[in-house]
């Protein structure tokens, strides 16, 4: 198969990244494997939708981080792929958003000419947002209130005591915040305007069991990723006097223990994400609540790698293999 692999920008690639291990693993099966960034894509007078990348090498190749950054560009017609993988995030590369709309923009255009796209266009513009929340069903997340009224923000607290605040286009833990009823609300309303500076406010509820971390669940084409009975599932424990469990944010990562209401949630929330066009997604739980789906790039291969000695990489590659077989 000929896969692309979009990603933010193909010169900032890391080797421990979910996306470069999929990339290997796309290339030890011997499928061609094009990388390629956000600003390298363009539209011709026919509509078609062009791309300027680099290609790696078939097989096992080593040093793949370097290859990708040193290797010649090439053209390429997204029409030509049998499949592009969108491994961007918004999120981590804001100075750029315009470009990351217009790339969403031309890749509903070649999902409108039978390119097929994962995760798909039309479900990652849905999920830009932490408004995606309100597509699950009420009672397999926290309460959940999104605004940027200030009485509301203070009545929420009131009502549900420890409630977490966070941008509602935040990403890896940033501004994230607990407040407390009691409070001094000279000091929540620090915390408030931090968050209502960027645009709206997320508030949720406090799970109970969150101080002690959650679990990161990879779900691919809807259903828990399982290698050997191994699932692709990561414990992510808090640091030190820190309440958020994001790698990014100085959490550790640890063997997970899947729960039957877990696998039941998936399954519920399955329909949603085929509907929604999305095959890869991280999904967040804190007990058995789904604090967050992760759409954009989801992460975790590479702990669920280290700690469970699979590889869940070509799993999801040949998954992929499976749902879109090369004509």
């Amino acid at each position: 198969m000929n896969i692309g692999f979009l990603v933010n920008e193909r010169t900032e690639l890391g080797a421990e990244q979910t996306t470069t291990l999929m990339m290997a693993a796309a290339a030890r099966r011997r499928h061609r494997v094009f990388v390629f960034g956000v600003a390298d894509l363009s539209l011709d007078s026919g509509g078609r939708v062009l791309a300027s990348g680099c290609v790696i090498d078939e097989g096992a190749p080593k040093d793949l981080v370097e290859q990708v950054r040193i290797a010649p560009s090439v053209s390429s017609a997204l029409q030509d792929h049998d499949l592009t993988i969108v491994r961007t995030n918004p999120g981590r590369d804001e100075a750029r958003l315009s470009l990351h709309l217009a790339c969403l923009r031309m890749l509903e255009r070649a999902v409108e000419e039978g390119v097929p796209v994962v995760n798909g266009p039309r479900g990652l513009w849905r999920a830009l947002t932490k408004l995606s929340l309100f597509e699950l069903p009420a009672e397999l997340r926290p309460r959940t209130l999104v605004t940027r009224d200030i009485g509301s923000i203070q009545e929420f607290v009131e009502q549900h005591g420890r409630t977490v605040i966070k941008p509602l286009d935040g990403t890896r833990g940033r501004d994230v915040f607990v407040l407390e009823a009691d409070r001094p609300k000279s000091n929540t309303r620090q915390i408030v305007d931090v968050i209502l500076r960027q645009g709206y406010a997320v508030l949720q509820e406090f799970v109970p069991g969150a101080e002690r971390g959650d679990v990161r669940v990879t779900v691919a084409g809807g259903e828990v990723l399982e290698v050997d009975g191994h699932p692709a599932a990561v414990a992510r424990v808090p640091g030190r006097d820190d309440f958020r469990s994001n790698l990014h944010a100085g959490g550790s990562a640890g063997p997970a223990i899947l729960t039957d209401a877990m696998r039941d949630a998936v399954t519920q929330i399955a329909p949603m994400l085929e509907r929604e066009g999305l095959f890869h997604v991280g999904v967040d739980f804190v007990g058995n609540r789904i604090l967050e789906l992760n759409v954009f790039s989801p992460g975790g291969l590479h702990p669920s790698e280290r700690l469970y000695g699979v590889d869940f990489s070509s799993a999801i590659i040949e998954a992929l293999e499976k749902r879109h077989p090369c004509s």
